[in-house]
């Protein structure tokens, strides 16, 4: 309700302030080639991950309004939500299925359209939205058309992301399979023990971290290929009582890439992971954890 009611206040803003005279059908095809560039430069922005052209035709102003899927947002929300979201992108793909253009006035267009877009992301996942509905209101200021209300809607599911397909994500994963060591510090590691479960299904997981030889805590999970949400699901419980939970996949035979996606403490600043076997008995870990690259090295033990 509340949002129908800040679209209803908009509209009458905006029409009111309009010239309220015919548009002849030669206006419209001008105003309507003016509004496609517009609304071109936008999906350009989007399927090449330039937050800075996606946002370009948005209306800088405390009156501007963006909802997304029930969301509203302002402007600044728009530059604080979403351009950290389009860091995480490779690409987009977004299909026209129709649009069309409606105008009150010479000075307002309503533009909206039925499309779907795929998303592919760095860390190899994928999503698509199928349906999607927009609307966008485009006013003339300062002889530019910008948009000064947006609509979003739509339904989306996970889909095989273009680094990952045509990989066994759960084949690959029986690589982990063994004994290994990681060296956390001076006289400090953590060993972390692998075994293949369920027919090679997925893995179990035992870890414990150590310094001078005495155990500091320890954590038993999994690690398994969820063909429902084709993202490999890394999980573990902490002898701390920590639930650490990813999701990951592999983005290469030998590069697996994963996300925390419960907020876990141990990954805070943290916003990307890697794991790329050197060889067989070598992993290089990768983390980038405020803005800056941290290693460390697996080796197989006995």
């Amino acid at each position: 309700m509340k949002t129908q009611l800040i679209f209803l206040v908009l509209l009458m803003s905006v029409f009111s302030c309009g010239t309220n005279k015919p548009v002849s059908d030669a206006e419209k095809d001008k105003i309507k080639g003016e509004v496609k560039e517009v609304v071109n430069t936008f999906f350009k922005g989007c399927e090449e991950v330039n937050f800075d052209m996606a946002l370009g035709p948005f209306y800088d102003s405390p009156d501007f309004t963006y909802i997304n899927n029930g969301y509203a947002f302002s402007y600044k929300d728009c530059a604080d939500v979403f351009k950290p979201v389009f860091s995480t992108m490779l690409n987009q793909k977004i299909t026209i299925v129709d649009e069309k253009y409606s105008f009150p006035d010479n000075s307002i267009v309503l533009y909206s359209n039925h499309c779907k877009s795929l998303t592919n992301y760095k860390d190899g996942h994928a999503v698509l939205q199928d349906p999607t509905v927009m609307l966008f209101i485009f006013k003339k200021i300062n002889d530019k058309w910008q948009i000064i209300y947006g609509v979003e809607s739509y339904v989306e599911k996970s889909v095989p992301g273009e680094s990952s397909k045509g990989l066994n994500q759960a084949e690959l994963l029986m690589k982990f399979v063994g004994n290994w060591e990681i060296p956390t510090g001076e006289d400090s590691a953590q060993i972390v023990s692998i075994k293949s479960l369920q027919g090679k299904k997925g893995l179990s997981i035992y870890s414990k971290w150590t310094a001078k030889g005495v155990m500091l805590f320890e954590g038993t999970g999994f690690w398994a290929f969820d063909a429902l949400t084709n993202k490999i699901d890394i999980s573990i419980l902490l002898s701390t009582g920590d639930i650490i939970h990813d999701n990951g996949v592999f983005t290469s035979p030998n590069t697996m890439e994963y996300v925390n996606i419960n907020n876990a403490a141990a990954y805070t600043g943290i916003s990307k992971s890697k794991l790329e076997f050197v060889s067989s008995n070598e992993i290089k870990g990768t983390t980038l954890k405020d803005n800056k690259e941290e290693i460390e090295i697996w080796k197989r033990i006995k």
